[in-house]
């Protein structure tokens, strides 16, 4: 498919009462790249993720970009009926074992199910909100590789506190503090790619006021 535009924050403003959690986020989320938003707890990861898919309302600014899909895990689906139940709801096919009821599954497996439907759905642009959460780590690594292939032509964002696995996949990572970010290329180091360590710091810099 022809390479989808890019995924485009401009200034956006987000409050809840007189907390203010994103303040003027300015941002462009490429196909070709896997990016990474990470911060500390109350940093505006998933608002800024949810704002950006048209779940939330921002107090100012504008997204611009495709179709948007996010997936926050998987205590946001439904427990009624089975896996094929769901993926119908959907309008997509049934899988292998599709007939097992989604209230029986474990949190593992159910999330499984959830990133598989994500993937499927085949969205312009992809939010994932720790998507690494309840795997195994060779559900882990399999993610990775479905990360990595979504990402070679379209826009794919995960937001995590796993700075392991950021490091293994990210091309870029958004590092949110007091509302805006501090953004680090993977090409501009010169070990050519992302060290936990470094990323330990930036994560802890983040958090200082």
């Amino acid at each position: 498919m022809t390479n989808p535009s890019p995924l485009v924050l401009d200034g956006i403003e987000k409050s809840y009462g007189s907390l203010q959690v994103l303040r003027g986020f300015s941002g462009a989320f490429d196909a070709g790249s896997v990016a990474a938003l990470v911060g500390p707890n109350g940093a505006g990861k998933t608002t800024l993720l949810r704002i950006a898919a048209g779940l939330q309302r921002a107090d100012g600014g504008t997204v611009s970009g495709g179709r948007v899909l996010y997936y926050g895990g998987f205590d946001t689906l439904p427990l009624r009926g089975t896996v094929d139940r769901f993926r119908r709801a959907l309008s997509l096919p049934p899988v292998a074992g599709g007939g097992r009821r989604m209230a029986t599954l474990s949190r593992g497996e159910l999330h499984q199910v959830g990133l598989d439907t994500a993937f499927a759905l085949a969205p312009d642009a992809l939010l994932l909100d720790e998507p690494w959460t309840a795997l195994e780590p060779d559900a882990r690594e399999a993610l990775n590789e479905s990360i990595r292939s979504f990402a070679a032509d379209r826009v794919m964002v995960c937001s995590s506190h796993d700075l392991d696995e950021v490091a293994r996949v990210a091309d870029v990572v958004f590092f949110l503090k007091e509302g805006k970010p501090t953004v680090m290329h993977r090409e501009e180091l010169s070990a050519g790619g992302f060290q936990r360590d470094e990323l330990i710091r930036a994560y802890r810099q983040s958090k200082q006021s």
